[in-house]
């Protein structure tokens, strides 16, 4: 009897030994979007100048291109802004630029490139002019 419940012991301690808690893995990074927001704006008052006078511009394109040369674009609604969200986690810099709207014979007045060092989370804005 003494040698069986030995045996019995001996059983239990080595499958409790086997549920001990392992060592975690690591986590991995978590992966983000990355958002860009712009508004084009028209020059009004013919001044030159992003102010109050000028009106938000629907139909133009905001366009993102990564280091790699990747390009991810939108176009702007009523309000003149436009959207972009990168699925991913973005390497800077980064430039921004924004074309007008198709045969609208609009120019770009400022600025035609605008490089984003690091992400600021601001309203990029671009002036055109007829």
């Amino acid at each position: 009897m003494k040698t069986i419940a030995i045996t019995v012991c001996l059983v239990t301690l080595t499958a409790l030994s086997a549920c001990s808690a392992s060592t975690p893995a690591s986590t991995p990074a978590a992966v983000t979007d990355t958002f860009f927001t712009a508004q084009a704006l028209l020059d009004v008052n013919g001044n030159g100048q992003i102010d109050a006078a000028d009106t938000p511009l629907a139909g133009a394109t905001f366009i993102i291109t990564l280091p790699g040369g990747a390009e991810f674009g939108a176009q702007t609604a009523e309000s003149g802004k436009a959207f972009i969200t990168v699925p991913s986690r973005v390497e800077y810099p980064v430039t921004a630029r924004m074309e007008a709207p198709a045969d609208s014979g609009l120019n770009i007045v400022e600025p035609s490139v605008i490089t984003l060092k690091e992400p600021t989370g601001e309203t990029v804005q671009f002036l055109f002019s007829k």
